[in-house]
């Protein structure tokens, strides 16, 4: 009699999960907020630098991806940094 074994197939993918008022940092503007991208000529949702880089992303890999125009930088009043999160889905 033959044995089967059972098979697992596994699919990975990247996956960003953003949670809105949910934030490491304890600012007031550190949730998610919508303004207009340039870049995109759209109102996209924007997540602080700070908050980014808490996530595990090194501020070195975001420079280099502002740099080459894949992620898009919103500088702020008062002069916090904001990410595109359309533009940083689509890298």
């Amino acid at each position: 009699m033959k044995t089967t074994r059972p098979t697992e197939i596994v699919r990975y993918s990247r996956r960003l999960v953003v949670r809105e008022g949910t934030s490491a940092a304890t600012e007031p503007d550190a949730s998610l907020n919508r303004r207009w991208c340039a870049s995109c000529s759209k109102p996209v949702a924007l997540i602080s630098l700070d908050d980014l880089c808490l996530s595990g992303v090194s501020l070195e890999a975001v420079q280099r991806q502002v740099e080459a125009g894949r992620i898009h930088l919103i500088e702020a009043v008062g002069g916090s940094s904001l990410i595109c999160l359309n533009s940083l889905i689509q890298i």
